[in-house]
Formats: structure tokens, C-alpha cells, sequence
């Protein structure tokens, strides 16, 4: 498991560092010739290093939540904020693969008390989720709903879904679904259980509803009405 987890971590890590360097030497050699590209290649760049920081940041939340040093740092937020800025990291990346994110059904909420960054960080992990799995498919739904107390965020794909008895698993630290797809797709198996993390330190839930085949859709439920001494 140890071997794995390093192994899949470096590879997700040389990444984002190879198209960082790449683009980054053809600013520096002078190969760009148009102001338009310039801002291009440093939106990519900008990309591709928000991604790494993901990467990172999931990996030292991991031993921190192992540790027991993990603290959230809530105030109110703009949660509709925090979600359109989340999913426009993801833009370029996702346009040069081919993806779309649809905004479907988005909601207004007034500020609710959350931690901006973990959220953030929990829909990331959501999205970069539903991109490895989509296998196919090249559309991603995004959602922002109210239910009853709680506000629900939805991340939806239409790629190769779960099974019920991979579903019992996939919050679980370095658990990775086992299709023939996983060997293709490089991934830490982290995401997830941070995700479960954070969103049970706002009192939330993740739910999923996913089948073989069939698609998924992970929601995130955060109280409105949150309670939290230390805000």
C-alpha cells in the first residue's frame, strides 16, 4: 500500500511540474510571439500550479487529520463565492481536455458559517474526481441547492460509476474503486476520505449515488445554521 501510495502520488505530482516547466520555457526562450499567448501560457501555468498546491495540500491535510493537528478556521462565506472560483481553476484544464462544466440549478445563499478553503478543497477533490472517472463521457454537472436546513452541493458525471459494495469503501484513506480504469487512472485514493473530513467537521454529509456504468453524483450537505464555538 505504501509502495503504491508513493508511487501514484509521484506520478500525479510530475504532472502539473512537467506542463509548469514546458510552458515556462517557451515564456523564457522567447517562442512566444503574441501578447494573447503569453497570457494563455500563464493562465496555464497559473492552472497548473493551483493543482499542484491541491495535490500538496491534500497530503499534508492527510497527516494532519492523522496526526490530529487538523483545525478549520470558520467565518461566514460567501458559499456561491468560494464555488464558481473553485470550478473556474478547473477551466483551462478541463477546456484542453475536452471537458465541460455545466452550472446547473445554482442557488443564492446568503453568507453561512464555513471554513472557505476546506470547502473549496472538498469540491476540488469532488471535480478532479469525476474528470479521472468520466471515462467516455466529457460533461461534469455542478449544482448549488437548498434543502430544507442544509445547503447541497452537487458534483455529477455521467462516467463509469460505483458499486454498492466499492460505495461502503470509497471514504476510506488510499481505498480506489476496482474497475479495469483504475489502472489507468494515477490517483493518491486520499481524496475522498479529506473530503469526508471536512465536511463532518461542518456537521455535514457526503452522500453519493452512483451505478456500474451509469455515472455518479457525490453531494456535499453543510448545515445553514452551523454551530461552531471556536468561529
Amino acid at each position: 500500500m505504501k509502495s503504491d501510495f508513493v508511487s501514484n502520488v509521484s506520478h500525479e505530482l510530475r504532472t502539473p511540474l512537467a506542463s509548469i516547466r514546458v510552458f515556462g520555457e517557451f515564456l523564457r526562450l522567447g517562442r512566444v510571439e503574441s501578447e494573447e499567448k503569453v497570457r494563455e501560457y500563464g493562465a496555464f501555468i497559473e492552472t497548473e500550479s493551483r493543482r499542484l498546491t491541491g495535490l500538496v495540500n491534500n497530503i499534508l491535510d492527510f497527516s494532519r487529520i492523522e496526526s490530529g493537528r487538523k483545525t478549520y478556521k470558520f467565518r461566514k462565506t460567501d458559499l456561491n463565492e468560494i464555488l464558481e472560483k473553485t470550478l473556474q481553476t478547473f477551466d483551462i484544464r478541463l477546456r484542453q481536455s475536452g471537458f465541460a462544466i455545466r452550472r446547473k440549478e445554482i442557488e443564492r445563499f446568503p453568507p453561512i458559517k464555513i471554513d472557505g478553503d476546506a470547502i473549496a478543497q472538498a469540491v476540488s477533490n469532488l471535480v478532479d474526481n469525476a474528470v479521472k472517472y468520466s471515462g467516455g463521457s466529457k460533461e461534469i454537472s455542478v449544482s448549488l441547492a437548498r434543502d430544507n436546513g442544509w445547503a447541497v452541493i452537487s458534483v455529477e458525471d455521467q462516467g463509469i460509476g460505483i458499486s454498492k459494495e466499492d460505495q461502503k469503501k470509497i471514504f476510506e484513506r488510499f481505498h480506489r474503486v476496482s474497475t479495469g480504469l483504475v489502472h489507468e487512472v494515477r490517483g493518491s485514493g486520499l481524496g475522498l476520505s479529506i473530503v469526508n473530513h471536512i465536511v463532518h467537521a461542518h456537521q455535514g454529509n457526503v452522500q453519493v449515488s452512483s451505478e456500474p456504468g451509469s455515472g455518479s453524483t457525490f453531494s456535499i450537505r453543510l448545515p445553514l445554521d452551523l454551530e461552531i464555538s471556536n468561529a
